[in-house]
């Protein structure tokens, strides 16, 4: 406790005093000397440095304010309370100060009878009652914090003081005498309303001092669990917060220690156990008396909450009539975890929502206003999307007709060692949009693409659009059974392939154009426009994402979502002068970002071969055309900075998504390269390529993550709470955005449409804003982070993944009676999808089998890095999947009865090894069977690029994945003779 006393001090006198109480104690000779705005802090260093210590049962510490002004610092081993009350304890100090100021020895002495309950049943009985009440207690309590907490923390505090004003207070204590309860548990049940509303959620653990069976003594810290559950009225919250202060008080008796040894939650050394804020009625832990001479004010401080977070005391204040004077706030906070502006905030809305919460006590808690007008104003103007700077209302080739007619003779494409002129791409796209008219296809019609990346690919996209079509992107890397099912999924009027693709296809639409038998027809038609055969509001293009049901869904993007994402925004210069490289998988919406944004501005596209993106070939296509403007999903750009660093010497400015940024790795290209524009973008598909993007500096460094920005021009968000009001700033809530960029829907799907765009009640008539799944937040500046999903979609290496579709497969693979497919980070920066599958009754799995099952059916990126067959699958009390009680997939390769043959092989062997981390593989393991995926695909070709001085293509190992088919696609390999060979695992 600390004692302030103001006054002409009798140092000698106090010295005595305090040694007459406490025998073994003696305050030092030494003053320390401290003024008042480092007196907090003084006296909390103080008291961590005597915990440290650990050696007198009771430390004592003088220091001097000013030469009337002093605090006397007391830290015992004992819990507060026991000795004494602070009444009676305060009584004795200035009793003994008197009589040592007057000469004499005075007779008293510190009491250290802890109060215990009476007999080992009763204390049975209360912890019986405390083991009961906090089963299942979260491990923390989400509050809003500014940054994450620290491993070891400094325990450095501040304090925030605020008022609740007399008239509220007299609308507090009216209310507390209603409902038979203190002011403080109505204040309680408010604060616990409040941190619900906040973002911690409906189960709200909350310290508190007990007051003891002795209301003079301050005796335990009790844990007030608060139900929050069902949206209830302020008045069902108060009455449930009285139960249970009720009965926390029947069954105080059992000291804290004693409920943490006994109950044993979960622990870490930065974190108080059960719970992490503390509130505290004012009277019950500051107490005044007079001394000879001098004012005192003794201040209960409770070594045991030194590791809270937030401790919040509550002081009423009454004029000498007794009427309501104010509640005075004072807040001591962790400066590690909160900024003052988020403390201050915090107290605004605590005096807000009592007033709210007394005024509309029946309404539900969810209907209470916690945000200011200011607030509101913030959220839904200042901080979102200004007005586009260009008008939306264009048609995608609109805009390339316009940059052809302004650079005709400028190169708009190159692939390999071909380039096409803006005319020529023109001129092509006129052509087949003319020979797609002429065989029928009308406005609004979806044709698929089926192509290998190219020149023509782009031809044809150019030519959908211009004859009034939707085009759909389908990756000749997909399984033929999923295009299958997105031609029909789409109703497909046509596809646009060539022979050898289209001989793929056992169910073709009505109209088939094969871009090399039909050549001679498309040749001969006009090398001019249509006209506008569409609208800005009609379809550009269907994108398929994963989908929960197990059928992918088709989101409906307008010509108008593209031209507002691309144009009028400043995430990135859209400027004649730069080479784009379009290196992402065509079924992407950042295809759309990579073409267009070089075709929309005059630029050059670049465009890479093969399906996938090539860290190897990107890197020397940069070098070898001068490209400036290079995206990559979050993942590719560490690949590349890691193993091809030399890719981003010439780049003038990046853009990276679909995952959360390595804060490591974009603060090392910042760093390593600074010409370099590096851009942190985020969308989901429904809302077409970015709709937030946030520039990254060097300061981003010093948080957990990398935000993903502000909206762009055009584009507004909305952070909504369970009850879809708008969440405070610092509150983590479920994003919606609305705006330009909205896409229409999903194809066919009028249910799903309707469940994940929703009406606007922030915007005009008929506005709607999509739902995105997407937990995000608002930092005070104004900038959102990026906090992951409310559901079980993910993104893994950049592709949206849903494990409702894997399961959804699963459940066709004969024998298996239960499945779950959870995603796994057991390697930090690793996410994997896992497979878990239990069979039925005298049925066995082969985990290799299932995966080949779903390899026929699903893309690769959906394909579980690992299947693991379980005898069942664990569950919670409460009958849901136990994530935490599944296996770690155990990667080894299969028994094979076949050794590596050839110094090729073994060296093969010890490569795949490496790569996968793992210490054997036979030639006959399948890689991605062992874990493996695209990204480690491109760390093995790298490595037998250097070790065997072979090239291999991503292609070439998914079709080639063992070791004994992939030595094939290699030179000749010696049989005789010392090779390169990879270093085993554990050698040296």
């Amino acid at each position: 406790m600390s004692i302030r006393l103001r006054g002409p001090l009798n140092v000698d006198a106090l010295r005595d005093a305090v040694t007459d109480l406490v025998p073994e104690t003696r305050l030092p000779r030494a003053v320390s000397h401290c003024p008042e705005e480092d007196l907090h802090d003084a006296l909390a260093t103080a008291v961590r440095d005597c915990v440290r210590a650990g050696e007198a049962s009771v430390h004592a510490q003088l220091f001097s304010v000013s030469a009337e002004d002093h605090v006397v610092l007391l830290v015992t081993r004992y819990p507060v309370g026991v000795c004494g009350s602070l009444d009676q304890w305060l009584g004795d100090l200035a009793a003994a100060y008197t009589a040592r100021c007057q000469g004499g020895t005075p007779e008293v002495h510190l009491r250290r009878e802890a109060p215990v309950p009476d007999g080992r049943s009763e204390l049975s009985r209360q912890l019986a009652h405390w083991r009961r009440v906090l089963a299942d207690l979260p491990e923390e309590l989400a509050l809003p914090t500014d940054r994450p907490r620290p491993a070891s923390p400094s325990r450095h505090a501040a304090v925030h003081a605020a008022r609740i004003d007399a008239g509220p207070h007299e609308r507090l204590i009216a209310f507390a005498q209603e409902h038979q309860m203190p002011v403080f548990w109505v204040l309680q049940a408010a604060m616990a309303g409040l941190l619900s509303r906040l973002g911690a959620g409906t189960d709200i653990p909350l310290g508190t001092p007990a007051p003891g069976r002795d209301s003079a003594e301050v005796v335990n810290t009790l844990v007030l669990r608060t139900n929050v559950s069902g949206d209830p009225s302020f008045r069902e919250l108060v009455a449930r917060v009285r139960k249970a202060a009720l009965e926390a008080d029947a069954h105080q008796d059992v000291p804290f220690e004693r409920l943490v040894e006994e109950l044993a939650p979960a622990r870490l050394p930065s974190r108080h156990p059960f719970f992490q804020m503390l509130l505290a009625p004012g009277e019950l832990i500051t107490r005044h008396a007079e001394f000879v001479g001098l004012t005192a004010e003794a201040r209960v401080l409770d070594l045991n909450l030194a590791a809270v977070d937030l401790v919040m005391e509550l002081s009423e204040g009454h004029h000498s009539d007794g009427s309501a004077a104010g509640v005075d706030v004072c807040v001591r906070y962790s400066v590690e975890l909160f900024d003052r502006s988020s403390i201050v905030a915090l107290t605004d809305r605590l005096v807000r929502f009592v007033e709210a919460a007394i005024a509309g006590a029946e309404q539900p808690l969810s209907r209470l206003e916690v945000l200011s007008y200011a607030e509101r104003r913030t959220l839904l103007v200042d901080w979102n999307g200004s007005p586009a700077g260009q008008s939306a209302d264009r048609l995608v080739h609109e805009l390339f007709e316009q940059r052809a007619a302004e650079r005709p003779d400028a190169d708009a494409l190159v692939f390999e060692r071909e380039r096409l002129s803006y005319r020529e791409l023109d001129a092509r796209a006129d052509r087949l949009a003319h020979h797609l008219v002429a065989a029928g296809l009308r406005r609004g019609d979806v044709v698929g693409v089926y192509l290998e990346r190219g020149i023509e690919l782009v031809v044809a996209v150019l030519a959908v659009l211009k004859a009034g079509g939707t085009y759909t992107m389908l990756d000749p890397d997909l399984p033929v059974a999923r295009v299958e099912v997105m031609l029909a999924h789409a109703s497909a009027r046509a596809v646009v392939t060539e022979t050898q693709l289209a001989g793929r296809l056992p169910v073709r639409p009505g109209l088939l154009v094969r871009l090399d038998a039909d050549a001679e027809a498309i040749a001969g038609q006009p090398a001019h426009g249509l006209g506008h055969r569409a609208g800005p509001q009609d379809a550009a293009c269907v994108m398929f994402t994963s989908g929960s049901t197990g059928v992918p869904k088709g989101v409906v993007t307008p010509h108008r979502a593209i031209v507002g994402t691309m144009m009028g925004q400043d995430f990135a210069a859209m400027e004649p002068s730069q080479v784009w490289l379009q290196c992402s998988p065509v079924s992407w919406d950042a295809f759309v970002l990579e073409l267009f944004g070089a075709l929309f501005s005059g630029g050059v596209c670049v465009l890479q071969p093969g399906r996938r993106p090539e860290p190897a070939v990107i890197a020397s296509l940069v070098r070898e055309h001068g490209i400036t403007t290079l995206h990559v999903s979050a993942s590719l750009l560490n690949f590349l900075l890691d193993e091809h660093p030399e890719t981003f010497t010439g780049l003038r400015q990046v853009m990276t998504g679909g995952e959360a940024a390595s804060v490591h790795h974009v603060m090392r290209l910042v760093r390593e390269f600074p010409q370099i524009r590096l851009i942190n973008g985020y969308s989901p598909v429904e809302s077409t390529i970015f709709t937030l993007a946030h520039e990254i500096t060097g300061g981003d460094g010093a948080r957990a993550s990398i935000p993903v920005g502000r909206p762009l021009h055009g584009k507004r968000l909305y952070v909504l709470d369970d009850g879809l009001a708008l969440a405070a700033p610092g509150t983590v809530g479920e994003l919606y955005m609305s705006g330009v960029g909205l896409a229409h829907g999903y194809l066919g799907r009028p249910d799903l449409t309707a469940e994940r765009f929703v009406a606007c009640p922030f915007g005009g008539p008929g506005e709607r804003m999509y739902r995105t799944g997407d937990l995000v937040r608002w930092r005070a500046d104004g900038v959102m982070e990026y906090l992951g999903r409310a559901d079980d979609q993910v993104k893994i290496r950049g592709f949206r993944v849903e494990p409702g579709e894997v399961q959804s497969a699963l459940a066709d693979y004969p024998g298996l009676v239960r499945t779950a497919v959870v995603v796994r980070e057991d390697v930090p920066g690793d996410k994997r999808l896992v497979a878990y599958v239990v069979a039925g009754a005298g049925s066995g799995v082969d985990p290799a089998a299932v995966r080949a099952f779903l390899a026929e059916r699903l893309p690769h990126h959906l394909v579980p890095s690992a299947v693991v067959p379980v005898d069942v699958l664990p569950m919670t009390a409460t009958g849901k999947l136990d994530r935490r009680a599944l296996p770690v997939p155990a990667v080894a390769p299969r028994e094979a009865d076949r050794e590596p043959r050839t110094d090729q092989e073994a060296a093969l062997c010890d490569l795949f090894a490496e790569v996968l981390g793992i210490d054997r593989v036979g030639i006959d393991d399948s890689f991605f069977d062992l874990g493996g995926h695209s990204l480690h695909v491109t760390k093995l070709i790298n490595r037998i690029r250097s070790a065997l001085g072979a090239e291999l293509s991503i292609k070439a190992v998914f079709e080639a994945p063992t070791v004994a088919v992939l030595a094939g696609r290699l030179a000749p390999a010696r049989t005789a003779g010392p090779v390169l060979t990879a270093r085993r695992r554990g050698d040296s």
